[in-house]
């Protein structure tokens, strides 16, 4: 029994459960304008959508604002798996690496939050959103010679969610600081095949053909989240941001549960999940009578101190905990954003976007729950309208496309062949101001 739990904590190392993205951040979740912008918006942002971005820009609204976005991403990735083959001449089995696109997957990712002036230099807000929201189904059949019926499902389903609580101070005339307390929350849920060391690569019912999965569930909080932000107005035309994402590592609690013989298996299981340290500058200028604005943002995460090993410990009931690690090795990752937008009078307006996002994936530790390595390219567009004089409406739609292929198979990644992924990102934003 001591074997069969340590098989299964040995499988399922998905602290950090597969991205559909370059890295653990989707840019422009939290207001359309800034998604249409290429994820730009250190700078600008001037709704509620500067909570989670740059809180310091909360001193650009009036007495009041309150923001509602809605962003939707259907993703599928694709990656390697390992599949076992009989040799006709031979009838002995031999491994292959065949990549696996997996079914697309849905979801909205709701922001919601607002901010209050309290005087003329001080503004209180509060805002709950998404930081991570992803998910993956995959289906193959880990030995189609020797057991054509059996069918390997995958399915991985994880997410940080965020309460910020921000104040931002005007300094002077031409600075603001901005200081948020975050509490996160981390949900994981992720059923996948036991392994088996050799063929037929997954643990099967050989008496009816049913491939066995464990199943684990996994939820936590961390209170300790902290974020600094920047805002600097050196002449009317020119704004410049800063901000700073504490690093919050959020232990995870939950079960880990697989059915090898007549009764399930059930295991105490413990899971870590860290959001890295994040730095983020940028700039935004306007011209042409302020009908054009120019942005851009440079943002710098450190994966690399965050994610060397992921663990997972599970303990079965009168026995020891065993903790399993697999090795990572991520890098730090780099993304570059910028964005135009042009206004046609005072109604409405138009907005293109471009970023380009190094992935954190080492190709050595590439998993098949893992962000694909390489360089994700996103291609942006939206238009902003104003509904009353106190209500606007921002839309914003994109193209993101990462591929990237391995040529070695090592002892720590999924196998040589493509890993790679394709996403549609459609968001809308109301946002009330006074």
């Amino acid at each position: 029994m001591q074997r069969r739990s340590l098989a299964i904590s040995t499988l399922l190392l998905l602290a950090a459960t597969g991205r559909v993205h370059a890295s653990t951040d989707i840019n422009g979740l939290f207001d359309s304008r800034s998604h249409a912008l290429g994820g730009s918006g250190v700078a600008y942002l001037d709704s509620a959508g500067a909570i989670p971005t740059n809180p310091a820009l909360l001193d650009q609204i009036g007495k009041l604002t309150l923001g509602l976005d809605v962003f939707y991403i259907r993703s599928q990735p694709e990656a390697p798996y390992t599949i076992y083959h009989v040799d006709q001449a031979t009838g002995q089995p031999y491994r292959t690496y065949e990549t696996i696109r997996s079914k697309p997957t849905g979801a909205p990712l709701p922001f919601i939050g607002g901010a209050y002036r309290l005087d003329d230099r001080v503004v209180l807000g509060a805002a709950v959103y998404p930081v991570i929201g992803q998910g993956a189904q995959a289906e193959y059949k880990p030995s189609p010679d020797q057991f054509p019926s059996s069918i390997a499902k995958v399915n991985v389903a994880m997410g940080l969610i965020e309460a910020g609580i921000p104040i931002s101070v005007r300094l002077s005339d031409k600075l603001s600081l901005g200081v948020m307390w975050r509490l996160t929350y981390m949900t994981q849920s992720v059923s996948t095949p036991l392994p088996a060391k050799g063929p037929p690569g997954a643990v099967i019912n050989t008496a009816t053909g049913e491939v066995i999965n464990a199943d684990i569930k996994v939820t936590g909080m961390n209170f300790t989240g902290l974020q600094l932000g920047l805002f600097y107005k050196p002449v009317p035309s020119l704004r410049l941001g800063f901000s700073y994402r504490g690093k919050v590592t959020v232990d995870g609690s939950g079960t880990t549960t697989t059915r090898l013989g007549p009764t399930p298996i059930v295991l105490d299981t413990q899971q870590s999940y860290s959001n890295p340290h994040s730095f983020r500058a940028g700039l935004a200028w306007t011209t042409l009578d302020d009908k054009l604005m120019l942005a851009a943002d440079l943002k710098y995460l450190l994966y690399a101190e965050a994610f060397k090993e992921l663990g997972t410990t599970t303990t079965m009931a009168g026995k020891a905990p065993s903790t399993a690690y697999t090795k990572a090795y991520w890098k730090d990752s780099v993304s570059v954003h910028v964005g135009a937008e042009y206004s046609f009078g005072k109604a409405w307006c138009a907005r293109l976007g471009y970023s380009l996002v190094t992935s954190a994936t080492n190709s050595d530790y590439a998993l098949s729950y893992f962000a694909p390595p390489g360089n994700a390219h996103q291609f942006l567009g939206g238009v902003g309208i104003k509904i009353l004089d106190s209500l606007n409406m921002d839309i914003a739609a994109g193209y993101v496309v990462l591929t990237s292929k391995v040529e070695n198979a090592t002892e720590y990644n999924a196998g040589a062949g493509i890993y790679g992924s394709h996403s549609l990102e459609i968001s809308e934003t109301l946002t009330f101001h006074l």
